[in-house]
């Protein structure tokens, strides 16, 4: 496991294991693109919330994989009947077109470096059928006071605008479009909407809900 990815997930180990995540899952507009018999695959799912939404939906063949085990054992005494796995180094531990549709809730913004994202993504591209789904959510570039603040006071040491530490060691990073466009440009685009999200921690910041496919 290499330094930067032990160092970034740490936090999530700790602190960022109590946290109740926020993000809104757009359940209607994942119904109207994938049938409840697909097999679905939450990269990132932290402890399972959005797994454990589809299976009231009447999603039943779900799988989750993700870093933390701290957050994979919250998820499983939150809800026993996930299916969690882990997720090492950015690789998936599934055979190619394995998935009808995989979801990223809020997962991006945990990953800073670009070669990173672009490993999780040609991965998750890897695992998908043809024609499969890919959802997104997660956070935009802001321009409000507070942010530009810290965009700018971590930019040198992550050089990258938009990187920015958490009080207790977290990094998260926010994107503009243009990068998530260049980040997913073997998907093709089906929906994407920019809207306001309120984060884990209580505050507002610009996001975007994203449909593709394979």
């Amino acid at each position: 496991m290499n330094s930067d990815y032990t160092k970034f997930i740490k936090y999530w180990e700790e602190k960022g294991a109590r946290k109740d995540f926020s993000t809104p899952f757009q359940i209607e507009l994942f119904n109207s693109h994938v049938d409840k018999s697909a097999e679905i695959l939450d990269v990132g799912c932290g402890y399972g919330r959005i797994m454990s939404l589809l299976h009231k939906s009447g999603f039943e063949n779900i799988k989750g994989v993700e870093p933390s085990d701290s957050l994979r054992k919250r998820g499983r005494e939150y809800d026993s009947s996930l299916d969690l796995r882990e997720l090492k180094d950015n690789q998936i531990s599934f055979t190619d077109n394995s998935f009808d549709a995989a979801l990223l809730v809020a997962v991006l913004t945990c990953i800073p470096k670009d070669e990173d994202q672009t490993a999780l993504i040609n991965e998750i591209y890897r695992v998908l059928r043809p024609d499969g789904v890919l959802y997104i959510n997660d956070f935009l570039l802001n321009s409000d006071e507070r942010n530009l603040k810290r965009y700018a006071e971590f930019e040198a040491k992550y050089s990258t605008f938009g990187v920015f530490e958490l009080e207790g060691g977290g990094v998260l990073r926010h994107f503009s479009p243009e990068h998530i466009e260049m980040l997913l440009t073997n998907f093709q685009t089906v929906e994407y909407k920019e809207v306001i999200y309120t984060t884990m921690n209580g505050n507002k910041s610009m996001g975007f809900y994203y449909i593709g496919r394979k």
